[in-house]
């Protein structure tokens, strides 16, 4: 295989599982105004939104205060902006077509038709009443296409590389979404910080991960501070948490390395390193550090690891 199909077979499945998760987050995060505490404004859940999708500090070089309507647009379907979703899609298109002989017909033209949808929809004029609409179908359309992925492709060296981007980015994209909710509930003011505020907290953070349910199932409590963390973190047989996808990245890596591109045994050596420091944490060591300070590091860690693979196998 080309190293030029390989990358872009990588990034579009990092493309499509960014696209889904800024999706989540933003329908999450905008419908959950109606139900929050008095004590949480909607303009402090479009700021977290901006955040989440780092674009908090974008946002501001083209609009001068925090609102509604042009903040869901600049983060949902602003084509002028690298970073919306409605780019990712367009990148996670573009990927798709570079690697058309790679994947199956009924996969492109899942991709394919997605990426029309979301194009059509960003010329028509805007409303934040559409954002549910807009953000459901976008999560809806991620879902087929990953189920194509692994329905209708051969399970080998383009199904892994697909994969590895795939799980690469959800640890990413999990790790900024309980950086930024534990900043929001950083930011409350103290006397606010009841335990109503911060279960709907922890609540909020759970269902924009899809864990909502199955953390509850697994606790039998109500969310919060712990069981939230050691869930998302921690929980080796829940698809969306940072250790199982770290674990599946890195099965898929030794795939593609050992397979394909001859192994590096450094590289390797320093994903597995990572792993491990997931693999063998506890949550009483996670209640003992800087939540945050640990998950930046490791969020730079997981960006270095992925920028060194390009490096070493995917450049052209």
């Amino acid at each position: 295989m080309l190293s030029r199909i390989a990358n872009s077979l990588f990034w579009m499945g990092r493309y499509l599982e960014r696209s889904e998760h800024l999706a989540r987050y933003t329908k999450v995060h905008y419908f959950s105004a109606l139900d929050a505490p008095q004590t949480q404004n909607k303009e402090e859940l479009l700021l977290s939104i901006l955040k989440n999708a780092g674009l908090n500090y974008l946002y501001y070089k083209d609009y001068d205060t925090i609102n509604e309507q042009a903040v869901l647009f600049y983060v949902s379907l602003d084509l002028a902006n690298p970073f919306s979703i409605a780019s990712a899609i367009n990148s996670a298109r573009e990927n798709a077509r570079g690697a058309r002989d790679s994947i199956t017909t009924e996969l492109w033209e899942a991709i394919n038709k997605y990426y029309h949808e979301i194009n059509d929809i960003a010329l028509r004029p805007f409303e934040p009443d559409d954002t549910f609409e807009l953000t459901q179908n976008m999560i809806n359309n991620c879902n087929i296409i990953k189920g194509l992925i692994d329905n209708t492709m051969l399970h080998t060296d383009a199904w892994n590389l697909i994969c590895l981007g795939i799980h690469v980015e959800r640890a990413i994209q999990i790790m900024r979404i309980i950086i930024t909710k534990t900043d929001d509930i950083a930011n409350l003011e103290q006397n606010a910080l009841k335990t109503t505020i911060s279960n709907y907290h922890w609540s909020t953070l759970l269902k924009s991960a899809e864990s909502y349910d199955m953390c509850n199932r697994f606790y039998k409590a109500t969310p919060s501070r712990d069981n939230a963390l050691e869930f998302l973190i921690l929980n080796k047989n829940f698809p969306k948490s940072i250790v199982f996808n770290i674990s599946a990245a890195y099965e898929h890596l030794q795939k593609v390395t050992a397979f394909r591109f001859g192994q590096n045994e450094k590289f390797i050596f320093n994903a597995g390193k990572m792993l491990y420091s997931f693999k063998y944490l506890t949550i009483e060591e996670i209640k003992e550090r800087d939540v945050n300070l640990f998950l930046n590091n490791s969020l730079n860690n997981l960006y270095s690891m992925a920028a060194e693979f390009e490096r070493e196998y995917l450049s052209y």
